[in-house]
């Protein structure tokens, strides 16, 4: 019974360490509207997370954030009245417990292109700045850190 409860102890930490902040659904067809769903696995080193601050991609625009119960919502805007960032602050999910962050905009990306949307995790000690970007034809999944990745497609006919 121990070495069952110390595999699954292993797992676990194993599958924590590795997990990243990532979108719920990572394409969407060029010209549509997008819903973004971050997914927030884990805090920093054991410790509850504080905010999410996600930096807005040139080639996505007009995100309206979903409002969420214990967050207080901020943004901020370019000299273009385009929105760069969207920060959700205020509340606490801890380490042990898993949440998502959500919202909508259009994507305005060409077919073939990856945004990245990049997220600084604040923590009750510490940050992760989940913003690597990966190299031409490197895999994001070598990198510490990645940013959460939404693959441009091409726009589907209607019939």
């Amino acid at each position: 019974m121990v070495k069952f409860v110390l595999f699954l102890a292993t797992m676990a930490l194993g599958f924590t360490a590795k997990a990243h902040v990532s979108l719920e659904t990572p394409s969407a067809a060029a010209g549509s509207y997008y819903k973004a769903v971050v997914r927030v696995p884990h805090g920093c080193d054991g410790t509850a997370t504080t905010g999410i601050q996600i930096t807005i991609p040139k080639g996505f625009i007009t995100p309206k954030p979903m409002p969420k119960a214990g967050w207080s919502i901020e943004m901020d805007q370019n000299a273009q009245g385009q929105v760069t960032e969207v920060r959700f602050v205020g509340g606490k999910l801890e380490d042990a417990f898993y949440d998502e962050f959500a919202f909508r905009g259009k994507v305005a990306a060409t077919a073939g292109t990856t945004l990245y949307f990049k997220v600084l995790q604040t923590c009750e000690k510490g940050q992760i700045n989940w913003a690597d970007i990966p190299a031409a034809g490197q895999d994001e999944h070598e990198l510490q850190a990645p940013a959460a990745s939404l693959k441009v497609t091409a726009p589907t006919a209607n019939p």
